[in-house]
């Protein structure tokens, strides 16, 4: 009798992409993180400006370091049709492919194109890369739509009261009573009779 060899427990397939597009992307933000805030452009100073001359270099030769982990990043799950999750590609600038963090790497604000920014479903979240200047734009306070299967038809139509009349004498005529009617009566109405 042959030995029964145990069934092969499924992983995730790919599993090298997933860690090294998980590598890449820490990478890429430590990178971006370890780059100091952004210079001052209103140095007038000599002084201040050979300084931030020499920070502008160092900030610009690490986080051209990180905006080539960036295209990796997006090269490899490209290539390796590997769909990243929705936060990790939020994080990312679609044009440079920088790591958007807050303060340092992009801007947000919240903007209300509604006429006198009444409508509070209206709510966009627009974050701005500060590298290349791109935007993204998420809707903040308004629902989701259900998917298209969850939806109703359409189909469905609307009844005035005196439709719900007629349906409800056809459906259940035993149902209606009156008050006029004797207990001898009550068995069989004559309207329906």
């Amino acid at each position: 009798m042959a030995k029964d060899k145990p069934p092969k427990v499924k992983g995730i397939p790919n599993k090298h992409l997933h860690s090294r597009t998980t590598f890449l992307y820490q990478a890429a933000t430590y990178l971006t993180l370890q780059t100091g805030p952004t210079p001052d452009p209103e140095a007038s100073d000599s002084a201040k400006g050979q300084a931030s001359d020499t920070n502008e270099a160092q900030h610009h030769g690490r986080s051209g370091i990180a905006l080539e982990l960036g295209s990796h990043l997006h090269t490899v799950s490209r290539k390796g049709q590997i769909r990243l999750s929705p936060e990790l590609k939020r994080s990312i600038c679609k044009s440079c492919d920088a790591i958007l963090i807050a303060g340092r790497t992009a801007t947000q604000s919240i903007v209300n194109d509604s006429k006198g920014g009444k409508k509070p479903w209206a709510d966009v979240l627009v974050i701005s890369c500060t590298f290349c200047g791109g935007t993204k734009r998420f809707p903040v306070g308004a629902m989701r739509q259900k998917r298209k299967t969850e939806r109703d038809s359409g189909k469905t139509k609307i009844s005035t009261s005196k439709d719900a009349d007629i349906s409800n004498r056809s459906t259940s005529p035993m149902l209606q009573t009156t008050t006029d009617q004797s207990p001898a009566d009550s068995k069989t109405p004559s309207s329906f009779a």
